[in-house]
């Protein structure tokens, strides 16, 4: 960004101690040539957050001038309003974002603030990331010159929490033009993964990684032993693949390992084969984190995905001499024997929420039941019915089009036999 507004850009950059540095750009728009400047002052010291300072450029206050945010190790998200200019900001004073209740925004460790407008609804929003991997949202109910945050809730890719791993760090941008802010987001993967604002999402399958028996392996090599365990819990039929690959000790990637594509699974299905994955005695000793996926592998399109570590020691056992990453327990037949799995419990969601005006209320039934679903505004009066009769054990959907009603806070309730529950929603317009 043009921190000094001389028509080139120039670069702040966070440090691990906590630190912002300032880069100015001494060459052109076409070549940039920068220059270290200094580290950037508050009341005359330089800014220290404590450490993994993560900073951000924005105009918090809508006063003309550009402002300063910093992510921390604390979680907080650091605030400095210029009071200088902007060819020469000033930060007298240090304060911290806060939510519309008062409270100090706390992403829980090493946040990464950067503010977009989200939702779409014309003010800007708060997304960071977080020591946990997820990327956490804040939604602004007031106004650009004065935003009314709300609690954070973790971005979501369909019914899963967007993780790109520990320590994520994300950038908005509007990927593919078409007026929606996307995600690119970075973490201690070491690699770039893009998440797409889109409508829909068509239903998707988990995957769980068990490891069975022991995580080491002998300098000449061994074998790993693991569940892959694909889940769908929708009430479609799903298509997708199943790979997998493994990071080094030296944190570089080799993969994928094995490979499965096409597969199906019905309604409520599970599979879970067992599969022997050998480690070659060529392999160098350390820590692996072997990871897997399902999805779409040749668009590299994760909808799932988790990881089992082991470790490789310099140790030989005296055991057989391993020399290639072959697998057996991967076959064809493994994952065509599908367990129905019903839900548990009563359970109601919507998608998007928020929303603007329509959502997709999806509804899990343990066991066949009449069923009353009905949506109630803020003062509980009724103001639609959505479902009313008999429906079968399993996944259930039913699109609410609020297009005539205002703004606000709205519950979905849903009656099954004896049970109920209940989800707000929040209509933005």
């Amino acid at each position: 960004m043009d921190w000094n507004e001389d028509g080139l850009k120039d670069l702040i950059v966070g440090e691990n101690n906590g630190q912002v540095r300032y880069f100015r750009n001494i060459g052109t728009a076409g070549n940039p040539v920068l220059t270290y400047e200094g580290t950037l002052m508050v009341g005359g010291s330089a800014i220290d957050i404590g450490d993994y300072s993560h900073p951000f450029v924005d105009d918090w206050n809508e006063d003309g001038m550009k402002d300063l945010q910093v992510g921390a190790s604390d979680g907080r998200v650091w605030l400095y309003i210029n009071e200088g200019t902007n060819a020469n900001p000033v930060f007298n004073t240090t304060q911290y974002v806060t939510l519309a209740t008062g409270a100090q925004v706390d992403f829980g460790s090493r946040s990464g603030p950067n503010v977009v407008d989200m939702n779409g609804d014309g003010v800007k929003d708060l997304v960071s990331g977080n020591i946990d991997g997820k990327i956490y949202y804040c939604q602004n109910n007031g106004t650009n010159a004065n935003p009314q945050l709300a609690y954070q809730v973790a971005l979501m890719s369909g019914s899963l929490q967007i993780n790109p791993g520990g320590t994520s760090r994300t950038a908005p941008i509007d990927w593919d033009n078409n007026g929606s802010p996307d995600l690119v987001a970075g973490s201690y993967d070491a690699r770039l993964k893009r998440y797409m604002q889109v409508a829909t999402t068509p239903p998707a399958p988990t995957c769980d990684l068990t490891l069975i028996g022991s995580y080491i392996i002998p300098a000449s090599g061994g074998t790993l032993t693991f569940t892959f365990m694909g889940s769908n819990q929708s009430g479609s039929t799903v298509i997708f693949d199943a790979w997998t690959e493994v990071q080094m000790p030296d944190d570089s990637w080799y993969g994928p390992l094995i490979t499965r594509e096409d597969l199906s699974l019905g309604p409520y299905s599970s599979m879970s084969p067992t599969v022997n994955q050998n480690v070659p005695a060529g392999a160098p000793y350390g820590y692996y984190y072997y990871y897997g996926y399902v999805g779409d592998y040749s668009a590299l399109q994760v909808y799932s995905q988790d990881y089992i570590f082991f470790y490789k020691t310099g140790d030989d056992d005296g055991g057989t001499w391993i020399g290639d990453w072959n697998c057996s327990g991967w076959e064809e037949e493994a994952f065509n024997q599908p367990e129905i799995v019903l839900p548990d419990r009563l359970q109601l969601s919507a998608s998007p929420n928020p929303f603007n005006p329509i959502t997709t209320l999806n509804f899990d039934l343990p066991e066949a039941a009449m069923v009353e679903m009905s949506v109630y505004n803020a003062a509980g009066r009724k103001i639609a019915t959505l479902v009313n009769g008999y429906r079968d054990a399993g996944r259930h959907e039913v699109t609410w089009d609020a297009g005539t009603l205002p703004s606000g806070i709205y519950f979905a309730q849903i009656q099954a036999g004896t049970h109920r529950t209940v989800r707000k929603l929040l209509l933005t317009k």
